[in-house]
């Protein structure tokens, strides 16, 4: 065990993820205008599934700081939404699991346009963009594709390996804050979360 934890540090952490994966919301429906394919079908199948083990991951974490991010995006709640304001953003990628138990990037740019209906990561050397449509349950659904720095942005399904699919939902309280989920990623981690904080 880790020398840089104390036993209640891992049994309180342990008792707020476990309350708070009970209390998140199920993954949204996949809409019928949602032309997904067959193994992103299976991974918003999986999606509570790629939470639980994420978060559970992520209890071996180090960083307090990084453990209170978690808990502050799962602990209010979510309020249910049928759209997000278009308008700018700033986006923190959170990998649970994977290579590393948790790890918490700095924000970096993020764009809502279409009337809520699209959603780009314009900043950093991993970015994405797709598609926001609503989905029963009050969340959005997500599909879209990862691209990096130096490329221009992919239309989900021009290579497989690239797709993208997950829910958005909005926490509740205020400031307004977002949550992405990104289940099962193909690259390094169990389950992504993106924070969207709108731009002041």
């Amino acid at each position: 065990m880790s020398r840089f934890f104390r036993l209640p540090d891992i049994a309180l952490f342990a008792a707020a993820l476990f309350g708070l994966s009970m209390m998140a919301p199920l993954a949204c429906e996949v809409p019928n205008a949602a032309a997904i394919d067959q193994f992103d079908g299976d991974r918003m199948t999986g999606f509570q599934t790629a939470r639980y083990r994420g978060l559970a991951e992520a209890l071996l974490a180090e960083s307090r700081e990084d453990r209170a991010l978690i808990s502050g995006l799962f602990a209010p709640g979510t309020t249910p939404i049928s759209g997000i304001p278009d308008g700018d953003y700033r986006c923190r990628t959170i990998k649970l699991g994977g290579l590393l138990p948790l790890t918490a990037y700095t924000p970096f740019a993020c764009t809502i346009s279409g009337d809520g209906t699209m959603i780009e990561k314009q900043t950093g050397s991993q970015r994405f963009s797709g598609h926001l449509l609503p989905s029963d349950g009050g969340a959005m659904f997500y599909y879209g594709a990862l691209h990096y720095g130096d490329e221009q942005p992919m239309d989900y399904g021009a290579d497989a390996e690239r797709n993208q699919v997950g829910c958005l939902y909005k926490v509740s309280g205020k400031p307004a804050r977002y949550r992405l989920e990104l289940p099962f990623p193909r690259f390094e981690s169990t389950h992504d979360v993106i924070e969207l904080i709108p731009a002041r």
